[in-house]
């Protein structure tokens, strides 16, 4: 292996979206081969009928190209089966393997057993030793069979890349099934056969495959293949150290994507789950990991998922786009929340809006969904709720005063010197004239800070926190900023949320 080009797979299973343990194992394969000027290889492993399903393939190839990452040959399980026969049949030639016409019925009858009997699971290799003729009369029956592996006693020894020497006892593993009843292969045949066929030199996956590894080592033995590097990443905990799940939050990229999470934040944070640069930086490029990264330098310790680190790093990456990038990004999310019309998406006026929140919010929102919480309501036509604290800084006369002045300052400014094309067009500049005057009028009421700033951001968004208010009414324009002010001051009481 060591003269050989590097070759890494990445090995799916279509039974679901693409995890993020899944999707940091590919990531993981493509730096490693990238790194060491190799070729990544993606394989679908799809021999599992009743759940491998064409959508989730296709789920899972555009969530890769999603992440950006791109692999150097393809191939599908489904179109390998005669392969895996011939190599199954090679094995029972050599006398390696053998027919077992045990029915599912006595199978389970013996788990059961081995279970009540506090024993491991396990084949008790019935058929190894049947008769050539018990075997004819069997075939000639048409009895549905398998055929298994026969497992011989011994050590098997590996040298992982990332946890060191690993030793099995061929004693707790027993004989196992290659080629189903159906004539599809098992998981462990199957990679084995592939592997070797398509030349991959390492093989970089999850812990929970370390028990297959030894399995996998017999096989290839057997069938006289050269074995590969294997190196187990460890599995992703949640922050309370349980397994990865939905109640930690969303668990496919799929998922993350529709939250408004940008690819570049998700491929950065999934490099640094069991892996840091030597120089501790923690924001960079899929490209500038190339040149720092170093499978051994992959910790065996668990990795700890926490989305509140992946929407800090994502909000970094949403400062970094430019307000024209922004957009682009957000229409998705707007068109799908009906935020704006499809026939509205090339309107100057909406598209300046639009610009005037992006600039706005992009220093408040950690994911692009966000926008949509944030700088929704701006696009409706009145108020939608007003939040209680917003309602309370309603309800005193000195907030009415504020209001009242405000508004007179508003209707009676001239926008057209402005913009000659645009009447209800307001600047930011303009608007902190209007505030300004407004305070200077109030000034001898004693009322400033909070209770006077308050009370017209609440009567113009129906909330008390925001972008600065030059910049809400800047967005809102002249007319609508009136609209708003007028249902403030006319909404009944059992109205507001």
């Amino acid at each position: 292996m060591e003269n050989r080009k590097p070759r890494f797979r990445f090995a799916p299973s279509p039974t679901g979206g693409l995890h993020i343990g899944t999707a940091r194992t590919a990531l993981f394969n493509w730096i490693s081969a990238k790194s060491m000027g190799g070729d990544l290889i993606l394989r679908i492993e799809d021999t599992d009928v009743k759940r491998s399903t064409k959508e989730f393939e296709e789920s899972i190839i555009a969530d890769l190209k999603w992440l950006g990452l791109q692999w150097d040959e393809f191939y599908r399980q489904s179109d390998r089966i005669d392969l895996y026969r011939n190599e199954a049949q090679r094995l029972l030639n050599e006398g390696k393997a053998y027919m077992c016409f045990c029915s599912a019925e006595r199978l389970e009858s013996l788990k059961e057993k081995l279970i009540s009997d506090g024993k491991p699971i396990g084949y008790d290799n019935k058929c190894r030793s049947l008769s050539s003729e018990e075997i004819e009369t069997n075939l000639a029956a048409g009895t549905e069979h398998t055929i298994r592996y026969k497992v011989n006693p011994g050590d098997i020894r590996f040298s992982d890349l990332i946890r060191g020497e690993i030793k099995f006892s061929s004693d707790v593993i027993s004989d196992f099934v290659l080629i189903k009843s159906d004539g599809t292969p098992s998981y462990n045949f199957a990679v084995v056969v592939d592997d070797n066929d398509m030349g991959i030199t390492h093989v970089l996956r999850g812990e929970d495959h370390i028990t297959n590894t030894a399995r996998q080592i017999m096989l290839f033995e057997s069938l006289g293949y050269e074995i590969p590097y294997f190196s187990h990443l460890s599995m992703i905990l949640g922050k309370d150290g349980a397994k990865l799940s939905k109640r930690h939050g969303a668990t496919t990229i799929t998922q993350y994507k529709e939250d408004g999470y940008l690819k570049e934040a998700m491929a950065n944070y999934l490099s640094l789950l069991s892996w840091a640069p030597r120089d501790n930086e923690e924001i960079f490029a899929l490209g500038e990991i190339l040149d720092k990264f170093k499978i051994s330098d992959i910790t065996k310790n668990p990795a700890i998922f926490d989305e509140d680190k992946l929407s800090w790093l994502n909000g970094n990456y949403i400062r970094k786009k430019t307000n024209e990038e922004l957009m682009d990004l957000l229409m998705p999310f707007m068109l799908k929340e009906k935020i704006i019309e499809a026939d509205k998406t090339c309107d100057k006026k909406v598209k300046e809006k639009i610009f005037k929140c992006v600039e706005a919010f992009r220093e408040k929102i950690k994911t692009l969904k966000e926008f949509i919480t944030e700088a929704g309501d701006l696009f409706a036509n009145k108020i939608l709720c007003y939040e209680g604290e917003a309602m309370e800084m309603l309800e005193p006369d000195t907030a009415k005063k504020v209001i009242k002045v405000f508004l007179g300052f508003l209707e009676k400014s001239d926008t057209s010197a402005e913009s000659m094309q645009d009447e209800d067009f307001i600047s930011e500049e303009k608007a902190k004239m209007i505030i300004n005057e407004t305070g200077a009028i109030l000034k001898n009421e004693s009322i400033k800070g909070k209770f006077l700033y308050m009370p017209i951001r609440a009567s113009l968004t129906g909330k008390v926190h925001g972008p600065d208010l030059p910049k809400i009414i800047s967005i809102l324009g002249k007319k609508e900023c009136i609209d708003r002010i007028t249902q403030s001051t006319s909404l009944p009481k059992e109205n507001i949320k």
